[in-house]
């Protein structure tokens, strides 16, 4: 069995049944630890509220240690890390520690170098290959090939939770607050980028698209749209400007975002994970 084994930085639960383990990265509200079971309400109405403040813990090495000797207890058995970009946590550095105490060559591990979407991109595709025979190093290799052709593309209203979690400056929030100008984010060598910014929300989705289209989108590939919050409404506003831009029709379902993801952007913010060619 070669079992899959990302972090909570992405939107796939954990499911046994198809050889997918999750290790959790910790909520952070103001220093204390959210208690485990909380729900999306819980989550946006801690996070909304005056003086409180969210931040993520990363993956400790002791939880991949219990996660790795669980899954190969069969010596047959191989694990693969698809793990949040190393820019942006240290949990590729606790997965890289416990490998070198369970064991080096069964475990194999992949920096994504992304976050969210285009991380369940991969950890789809990893699925999907070892479930049509490949071997661990087989997947590995086309891995680390198509971590660089996966891109995430995002919006949100308000630059305040990027500014609250360290992400950007209190001087460019201000000042992308005061111009009611919207940055369009993106990950570029696994740390926040910003390509464009533009004036106003309608003409920030339409540029999200034509981006999308300019960075030369492969629309025979999966493309997964989400959103931070409680009302996908911002992931189907997205999701219709990719179509009348590219002139094509993608599914109707929407992921919500990770709370990983949805501590630094905070609300109402809309996401698009794809390849290019």
């Amino acid at each position: 069995m070669i079992w899959i084994v990302a972090d909570s930085a992405q939107e796939l639960k954990t499911d046994r049944d198809k050889g997918l383990v999750v290790a959790p990265l910790g909520i952070i509200a103001s220093g204390e630890p959210m208690e485990e079971g909380f729900t999306s309400e819980d989550f946006y109405r801690t996070q909304q509220q005056k003086g409180v403040t969210l931040t993520t813990s990363q993956v400790s090495p002791a939880v991949y240690m219990d996660i790795f000797e669980d899954l190969l207890k069969n010596p047959e058995d191989e694990v693969i890390v698809i793990s949040l970009a190393s820019g942006l946590s240290g949990s590729y550095n606790s997965a890289r520690l416990a490998k070198t105490s369970v064991d080096e060559k069964r475990i194999h591990l992949i920096d994504s170098q992304t976050i969210s979407f285009p991380m369940v991109l991969l950890v789809q595709e990893a699925l999907n290959l070892r479930n049509q025979g490949k071997s661990a190093q087989e997947i590995v290799d086309i891995l680390e090939e198509d971590k660089k052709k996966v891109r995430l593309l995002g919006l949100v209203p308000t630059l305040e939770y990027l500014k609250r979690g360290g992400r950007i400056s209190a001087a460019t929030a201000a000042i992308g607050e005061l111009a009611g100008i919207k940055p369009i984010l993106t990950l570029e060598e696994g740390k926040i980028a910003v390509p464009l910014k533009v004036r106003g929300m309608k003409k920030a989705y339409n540029s999200m698209a034509r981006l999308a289209k300019e960075w030369n989108i492969d629309l025979d590939r999966p493309v997964v749209f989400g959103y931070t919050g409680l009302d996908s409404q911002p992931a189907q506003t997205l999701k219709e400007a990719f179509e009348n831009q590219l002139e094509t029709t993608f599914a109707t379902d929407y992921m919500e975002g990770c709370y990983i993801l949805a501590t630094h952007t905070g609300p109402e913010g809309a996401i698009a994970g794809f390849f290019v060619k």
